[in-house]
């Protein structure tokens, strides 16, 4: 395959990635994968034409395609956000890398293995999402911090009795006195959509001052 068609071979694989991205709303789409895509390909094929090039047999054909490896990550962490506890862009910032990936198995000349890479993030991305919405309505165990406006004989029992009774409440360090301020840190055992309005739900309490997830 001409060099022309590969590198438009790799512009289209990374595109499929980009546009699936796109469509979920993400900074990082079609663009950008592209030319991550793109320019990984041109990286590892001028890598491979600079073989000889170099004093003596000292060439190193791998030398440019290696510096894409650790190079992406620099884009990658200019996507992951992290806010409020919670860390945004991950997976955006994990298809720059398969596409810079992509890329490089295209400039290798490995069609077959840079179109089975596409098609398997493509599946994961599209298909392996609603395995994250099941998991999301499953209980499990998360840490919240509560401060107390009065400070509780039993932070449990205070909590277990505020709690519904499907939800299980557990210490997770003793109370502590921080800045005036009485609080303990607590594991109570519930989904992720029930946290959010667990959380709400006793903030509003008048025994409680302030209460946020950890």
């Amino acid at each position: 395959m001409s060099t022309l068609l590969a590198l438009l071979l790799a512009a289209f694989l990374s595109a499929l990635l980009g546009l699936e991205r796109e469509s979920e709303g993400k900074a990082a789409g079609l663009r950008t994968h592209l030319l991550v895509g793109v320019g990984a390909a041109l990286a590892t094929y001028l890598s491979l034409e600079m073989t000889g090039h170099g004093v003596g047999e000292a060439a190193d054909p791998g030398r440019i395609a290696a510096q894409v490896v650790s190079g992406i990550g620099f884009i990658g962490a200019g996507v992951i956000i992290q806010s409020r506890g919670s860390v945004r862009g991950l997976t955006t910032a994990a298809t720059l890398w398969v596409a810079a990936m992509i890329g490089m198995a295209v400039g290798l000349e490995a069609y077959g293995q840079a179109v089975a890479v596409t098609i398997i993030s493509l599946l994961a991305l599209r298909f392996l999402s609603s395995l994250d919405h099941l998991f999301e309505a499953l209980p499990q165990w998360q840490a919240i911090e509560v401060t107390w406006t009065e400070p509780p004989d039993d932070a449990v029992a205070a909590l277990d009795g505020l709690t519904p009774p499907e939800v299980s409440v557990r210490l997770q360090k003793p109370v502590s006195v921080r800045e005036g301020k009485v609080a303990s840190a607590l594991r109570i055992r519930a989904s992720d959509r029930d946290v959010s309005r667990i959380v709400m739900e006793l903030g509003q309490r008048p025994e409680i001052r302030e209460v946020k997830t950890l």
